[in-house]
């Protein structure tokens, strides 16, 4: 590489290659949107003579932007903007509806209500609030309220209404409709209804919100050193993959995306000619999603439907990536995987949360990489200890015995459902402790955590291998993308219990810089 082709040049800076060969350098030299060179400040300095711009770091430590595997965009989006009814602002249903009443008086009536992130386990009355809960806080706005998980939604009588969702209206495929037992008349709390909702209502937000939306969506993922996020939407279709290639070329979305194509979605794809890594460095189209749940009582899809939809993804090129909570979901989907393994696809299992040693067992024969979320151990383990079964404590989200059985695994946030910050993942899935910096379980958690560079692996080299992009991105090496994160502390020399104030000073991305704190 010729000299004046350098674009960039970081000096001074504690580098974390990722390379086992080559773990730490000085200095980075960048011709416009890769890595060209890596080595000690003197190694580099006489590259930075013709470079229009060199960053001193300072002594900060660089290390590869962090690869999201797994996130829902849209979904962050809407939490930055809706209100915030988490436990931490509301622990009681009087207290939704206050938060709900004043927000509404802000409103014209009619304009929908939009609330996220209440938690019946963490609330007083131990229960999801009811449409009558809903009418009082506000007879005159539909109200639109979603449990933190995503996958349950409660609407008040204005909503249900224009929903068209009666005593008389049955349960849609794969949803459910709760009920009142005496009456049957919908309480208005509504499981794995999402897509069932947007047909019969429509978007909620003007094209205006939405691109803002997403504008802060991306940026609060660059503040956090973020640079690449793979989009697990269930329903994503063309017009999504559309709407995203929009927002890059307006400038709204700044991060690279890999967006999962919704197994439903797969023939639209297909028509318009695209396939699995169809697209370019900043958009590309990922893994066949698919959703397994138990919210009705059973597997949906059940064990056939799902070995058609596997079939049927691999028969068109692409790998799948299948959503799975349970223990007896993993189990089953792991058996399903096993069966239909296909050279050259690497199929997923997305979160593997209650990972005991015996569906570990079916997972590794499965073949699958494991995208897992140990930040939910921070965010809700407290809530963890109080309603999960403690035979299953020790086992939930264990991203080391997992990598003790040789699966592949990368880590993911879920967000929103979880927060974006990866440090908050990497404390919980090195020390197993949660939000209160106390472990998960009183009990023996042998093989569980990972060592804090694994960790760093599991978000960077992982993700981008887990995508089918590690030749790409996740490591400081020459010809990667230049895709970087200069952060304030050493994580491999830190004090684990420091990991979640990590704080990124400058995230970088195809050589230039997309954010920073000064």
């Amino acid at each position: 590489m010729l000299t004046q082709d350098i674009t960039l040049v970081l000096v001074n800076a504690d580098v974390l290659t990722m390379l086992p060969s080559h773990p730490r350098a000085e200095a980075v030299a960048i011709a416009d949107d890769r890595i060209v060179a890596v080595g000690s400040n003197a190694d580099i300095r006489p590259l930075a003579h013709s470079a229009p711009a060199i960053i001193d770091c300072y002594g900060h430590t660089l290390i590869p932007g962090f690869n999201d595997a797994h996130c829902h965009l849209p979904g962050l989006a809407r939490q930055l903007q809706d209100l915030d009814c988490s436990p931490r602002r509301a622990k009681s249903i009087p207290a939704i509806q206050d938060l709900i009443r004043k927000w509404a008086e802000t409103l014209p009536s009619g304009s929908w209500v939009r609330g996220h992130g209440y938690d019946d386990l963490q609330m007083v009355e131990g229960r999801r609030p009811t449409r009558w809960d809903l009418d009082v806080a506000t007879p005159d706005h539909p109200v639109w309220l979603e449990h933190r998980s995503g996958h349950a939604i409660s609407l008040n009588s204005m909503a249900l209404e224009l929903a068209g969702i009666h005593r008389e209206t049955p349960d849609p495929p794969g949803g459910v409709i709760e009920r009142e037992p005496k009456t049957g008349e919908p309480t208005g709390t509504l499981f794995e209804m999402r897509s069932f909702l947007r047909r019969r209502v429509g978007q909620l937000r003007t094209r205006h919100e939405f691109d803002e939306g997403m504008r802060k969506a991306s940026q609060l993922l660059t503040q956090y050193g973020i640079t690449s996020v793979q989009d697990a939407g269930a329903d994503n279709s063309i017009d999504r993959w559309d709407t995203f290639q929009r927002l890059q070329s307006e400038g709204l979305l700044s991060i690279r995306t890999t967006m999962f194509a919704g197994v439903g979605h797969l023939q639209e794809f297909v028509r318009a000619g695209m396939s699995f890594g169809t697209g370019d460095q900043f958009l590309r189209l990922g893994h066949a999603k698919i959703a397994a749940t138990l919210t009705s009582g059973a597997l949906h899809p059940d064990c056939g439907e799902l070995a058609d939809l596997v079939g049927e993804a691999h028969r068109l090129g692409f790998p799948v990536a299948i959503h799975c909570i349970e223990e007896e979901t993993i189990r089953t989907v792991a058996g399903v995987l096993a069966a239909h393994q296909q050279s050259g696809l690497t199929d997923r299992i997305e979160h593997c949360a209650e990972g005991t040693p015996d569906a570990i067992e079916k997972v590794r024969y499965s073949g699958a990489t494991v995208v897992t979320n140990p930040g939910f151990l921070f965010d809700n383990g407290v809530s963890y200890r109080s309603n999960v079964d403690a035979r299953l404590l020790p086992h939930l989200y264990p991203a080391g015995a997992l990598l003790r059985a040789g699966i592949p695994v990368a880590f993911g946030s879920d967000a929103p459902v979880a927060s974006p910050n990866p440090w908050l993942g990497i404390y919980s899935a090195v020390t197993r402790r949660c939000g209160d910096r106390l472990p998960l379980s009183d009990a023996a958690q042998t093989g569980a955590g990972v060592m804090v560079e694994e960790a760093l692996r599991m978000y960077t080299t992982g993700a981008a291998r887990a995508e089918g992009t590690g030749r790409e991105k996740g490591m400081i090496a020459p010809g990667m993308l230049a895709d970087l994160a200069l952060i304030d502390a050493d994580p491999l020399a830190s004090d684990p219990e420091q990991i979640p104030d990590i704080q990124t000073a400058m995230t970088i991305i195809g050589g230039n810089t997309v954010w920073s704190k000064v």
